[in-house]
């Protein structure tokens, strides 16, 4: 199976890194089945500090940004929201996409 991937960086503010790991220690099941639902298959956070790193795969490509997040998506957002650097209104955190500059992976085929 050909995996897609694809990383990317958000920012906490400041004095909420316990409340966005507790957030995340009881995500959503319906959060977590509308990810399986879109193919994503693996889905990892990282924090250091109030920098997050996101790695994400996919059993198929990751179509164009100007499809809408689905309602629980922007749930999810809103509830966020307090805890992250958003891009406003629509409350989506604010992320930089990171290059893919190396990858080893001998498990399977990917492509970014």
């Amino acid at each position: 199976m050909t995996l897609y991937r694809r990383a990317w960086t958000m920012q906490l503010r400041e004095g909420a890194e316990a409340a966005y790991d507790d957030a995340h220690a009881a995500i959503w099941p319906e959060l977590k089945a509308q990810m399986t639902a879109s193919g994503i298959v693996r889905f990892f956070l990282y924090r250091s500090g109030r920098t997050i790193f996101a790695f994400q795969e996919r059993d198929q490509p990751f179509g164009p940004t100007t499809v809408p997040p689905s309602d629980v998506t922007v749930r999810w957002w809103r509830t966020m929201a307090p805890l992250m650097v958003t891009e406003g209104a629509n409350h989506r955190p604010v992320h930089h996409t990171l290059r893919e500059v190396f990858a080893l992976d001998t498990t399977s085929e990917t492509e970014t």
